[in-house]
């Protein structure tokens, strides 16, 4: 007998029914049941089709997939031979179609809104983005459209610095990990004033004292043309000395304290610095851009870098009788010194703008200050030839105890370059030398390797290394920029200063960066996004 088998589920469509009078139906979750009485056999219309291949009769050869009947309509473009106007055979929907002449006639073509005007088919442009290679139109594959779109598939996509790396997911250009000090993700640091000088001064470097957290700003006077000579010259000679800005609790409006100090004779000792860099506990050094620390018109080309105190109650600080200023010591090998870094003890390396090259001091013991006996100290040259100067722009150098190599701000070669300070051999000795020395001479062949290549940047200029990232400042643009160790650009903060203002930068104890605006002498720190 025929009935209808419902357990809660309503009535179901009877399938099949079999002798012994089991029933299967189809309930409305897409199951098919039974009554539990022994199996049935579901037996189909014999004039359904599955596929065009259950459709032998050549009058219907198409197979309807909606009415599960065979229809007349076409199979191959040969089908459509004799059909005036529609040669062609959409497979889709086993019709004769006409050909397409231009994309606008495959607007609503479900095969693709491109027209191929070879074959007179309207197709995809791309179903995957191997098909974009080179396409004008973009590298990305939108395959719901078809189309090429912009966007990026691998890194080789990604021009912008800011945005080195290829999100594959979502084919976007992103922010490389790394370089947080400049911003997270889509999010960049913020830039905040922090001190204000009374009256512009230029301000090319800084750096944080590591004993007590204070922050000293390198200040020399803006230059005067001409040429200071014994009896000459008198402004340029006045605008000749440099001189520091000791700031306590920077940063702290409260409790910020600002005090400018100069040496005795820092017209000597100080000429023209740009560049600083803290030392051995106790310590600090700074180089000199010019051609002696004497009278201008004296051809001996005597400068170099001076060593001093960190102790406010000897820097800048009257010595006594019958001694000179209150510097520790100096030598005098480094003609148009750009850069300085410390390495240990009293070791430092300086940026000869006058050939070119890298200069390693060690100034060993100090002579106490204002006193005048170098004969301990050692000077080994390496690398000539190898830098290039760019007048009054610093090209600061670290010193990354990590690999042991230097890091230098090769700031007219417009590149990072990095020497291996193990390498070399001692080679013959250099000239002119102005005083008795322990050791001197030149290093040949060093390893000198550039770090970041020439049309990365355009001035580089301040140079500081932080959790394995060098962060370089270019004065050109008045940008920062973060690179890993390789020199692989991770990310950039377009800083709102005029070109030529950014030169020194440096990391404060509290993990942030600072710097300073060259022309003005204001100081600036960043301040990564919150998290």
């Amino acid at each position: 007998m025929l009935h209808i088998w419902n357990k809660g589920l309503g009535s179901c469509l009877v399938l099949a029914l079999v002798a012994t009078g089991a029933v299967a139906c189809s309930g409305g979750d897409g199951d098919t049941q039974t009554n539990g009485d022994p199996v049935i056999i579901v037996i189909p219309d014999e004039d359904e089709c599955e596929s065009n291949a259950d459709c032998t009769d050549s009058a219907a050869p198409v197979c309807d997939m909606v009415t599960k009947e065979c229809r007349a309509g076409c199979i191959e473009d040969s089908d459509c031979a004799e059909e005036a106007g529609a040669p062609l055979c959409d497979t889709s929907v086993g019709m004769c179609v006409a050909a397409c002449e231009t994309d606008d006639d495959c607007a609503s073509d479900p095969g693709g809104p491109i027209c191929d005007t070879e074959a007179g088919r309207c197709s995809v442009e791309c179903a995957t983005n191997a098909d974009c290679e080179g396409n004008a139109s973009g590298p990305v594959c939108n395959v719901g459209a078809g189309e090429c779109t912009a966007g990026c598939v691998t890194d080789d996509h990604c021009d912008d610095p800011a945005t080195p790396v290829c999100d594959t997911e979502i084919n976007q250009c992103i922010a490389a990990p790394g370089g947080e000090l400049l911003g997270t993700g889509d999010q960049a640091a913020t830039v905040t004033l922090v001190h204000t000088p009374s009256q512009p001064v230029e301000t090319p470097d800084l750096a944080f004292q590591p004993d007590d957290g204070s922050l000293w700003l390198l200040r020399r006077r803006f230059e005067v043309e001409g040429e200071c000579g014994q009896n000459t010259g008198i402004e340029r000679c006045r605008a000749l000395p440099g001189y520091t800005t000791v700031i306590t609790s920077p940063g702290n409006p409260l409790v910020q304290d600002v005090q400018n100090l100069e040496d005795g004779n820092s017209w000597h000792f100080m000429r023209r610095p740009p560049t600083l860099a803290m030392g051995a506990p106790g310590f600090f050094a700074t180089c000199g851009e010019a051609a002696t620390g004497n009278f201008e018109t004296d051809a001996a080309m005597f400068i170099g870098p001076t060593l001093w105190s960190t102790d406010l109650a000897v820097y800048a600080q009257d010595p006594g009788p019958g001694l000179n200023g209150s510097h520790l010591d100096m030598l005098h090998a480094t003609p148009f010194c750009m850069g300085i870094a410390h390495e240990r003890d009293n070791i430092y390396w300086t940026f000869n703008g006058h050939i070119g090259a890298i200069d390693k001091y060690d100034f060993k013991m100090d002579h106490g200050p204002g006193a005048a006996d170098h004969s301990d100290g050692e000077i080994f040259r390496y690398a000539e030839g190898t830098l290039s100067r760019v007048p009054n722009v610093p090209s600061h150098m670290e010193f990354y105890d990590a690999d042991k190599h230097l890091y230098v701000a090769d700031t007219g070669n417009k590149r990072i370059i990095k020497l291996d300070t193990t390498s070399g051999t001692r080679g013959g000795p250099f000239s002119p030398v102005y005083e008795p020395l322990a050791d001197y001479g030149h290093m040949d062949d060093a390893t000198v390797t550039e770090v970041v290549l020439p049309g990365m940047l355009e001035q580089p200029s301040g140079l500081a290394i932080y959790n394995d990232t060098l962060y370089v400042s270019d004065h050109a643009t008045s940008t920062i920029h973060a690179f890993d160790m390789n020199g692989n650009p991770l990310r950039s903060l377009e800083v709102d200063l005029p070109a030529g203002s950014i030169a020194g930068i440096e990391v404060g104890p509290q993990g942030k960066l600072w710097f300073v605006d060259m022309p003005t002498g204001k100081l600036y720190r960043v301040d990564p996004p919150a998290e």
